[in-house]
């Protein structure tokens, strides 16, 4: 203690000049974090850092309306920036391992009910009353855990929770905002059953 107190007393106090050039220090650094910490800011350095630790295969023909990349782990991302080419879709995700049966929707429709049969209540189950229900089957049930949203364009399959010869059924609908330009709806269909195609009718939801 002797000796921080005699290392302490050797240094020079602050000048005005000193005082004034750390608060403009103080303050830039604090202009700066509020810059960086903003959701696209965020989304783009978990993608640096991603890609620094990863590498991914990237699957597809090159087309900027989506991409696959599998990565080491298993997980497969997709990322959708225009809905268009959803066979496409279909067959790269089939040759990154996922039997997948891909819809892209226009604004204000979906598919007619009954497709196919799911694998658990997330598809033509009863609707969930509250909140606390939705959480109970988001822990109870396979089919909302196969797909996690990472950005407004992008998700995350993990092929985990999907058995053998299962159909992932992807329904994407046009938002028509680039804030959120689509939404979708992911469930599993058993093994050895067929997908319907999809008929749209209005969504009146």
């Amino acid at each position: 203690m002797d000796a921080l107190k005699t290392m302490w007393e050797t240094v020079p106090p602050a000048t005005p000049e000193d005082l004034a050039g750390a608060r403009r220090r103080l303050l830039n650094g604090m202009h700066t974090r509020r810059r960086v910490v903003t959701a696209p800011r965020l989304l783009v350095a978990a993608g640096v850092a991603a890609a620094a630790t990863i590498t991914p295969l990237i699957i597809g023909t090159g087309t900027s309306a989506y991409a696959v990349t599998k990565s080491p782990d298993g997980t497969i991302t997709v990322t959708v920036n225009e809905l268009r080419d959803p066979t496409g879709l279909q067959a790269d995700l089939g040759a990154a391992g996922i039997k997948a049966d891909v819809t892209f929707l226009a604004p204000g429709t979906r598919c007619t009910d009954g497709r196919f049969a799911g694998v658990d209540p997330a598809y033509g189950g009863s609707p969930v009353t509250g909140p606390d229900e939705l959480r109970s089957l988001m822990n109870e049930l396979r089919s909302p855990k196969v797909t996690r949203p990472i950005s407004i364009r992008e998700f995350r399959i993990s092929p985990k929770y999907i058995e053998p010869d299962e159909t992932l059924v992807l329904e994407f609908r046009d938002n028509h905002d680039a804030r959120v330009p689509w939404r979708l709806g992911a469930w599993l269909a058993p093994a050895g059953t067929s997908v319907k195609p999809c008929t749209p009718i209005e969504d009146a939801g």
